[in-house]
């Protein structure tokens, strides 16, 4: 709770928003690619419409998979904001990206922490689409 009140005395209300621009601007991407991925790897799978489940939690798996590929990004940036501490030094969302991307590059910098992302999504849409094709 002391934590709580700190924050809004030093940086204010909004401070208990910071890092949602990345989510916020990512989120469209990330839930199409799922969805368009879990949808081809249903139809890679098998040419048949009705999957065993089985055959579902592989896809679902496969396209948690994919979906590192975008939600990587935007969970390092949210990371990233979040992690600032109303110094004066803070930066906005592009100037974190452009931070990253000078100092560390694409595949440490901007895509560090993707294999972590892709084994936690190839978990979680697994056990969703498992359960949408029982219900």
């Amino acid at each position: 709770m002391d934590i709580l009140v700190q924050t809004l005395r030093k940086e204010g209300f909004f401070a208990l928003y910071k890092g949602m621009a990345s989510p916020l601007l990512g989120i469209a991407g990330v839930n199409s690619l799922l969805f368009a991925s879990y949808g081809i790897s249903r139809r890679l799978i098998s040419p048949f419409p009705q999957l065993s489940l089985k055959e579902t939690a592989l896809a679902g798996s496969v396209a948690g998979a994919a979906n590192a590929i975008l939600a990587s990004p935007v969970e390092m940036f949210k990371v990233r904001m979040q992690g600032q501490y109303g110094a004066a030094t803070d930066q906005r969302l592009r100037e974190v990206v452009r931070d990253m991307w000078k100092r560390w590059g694409f595949r440490q910098g901007i895509m560090r922490g993707y294999w972590a992302i892709c084994a936690f999504n190839s978990v979680r849409p697994k056990e969703s689409t498992m359960s949408y094709s029982i219900l």
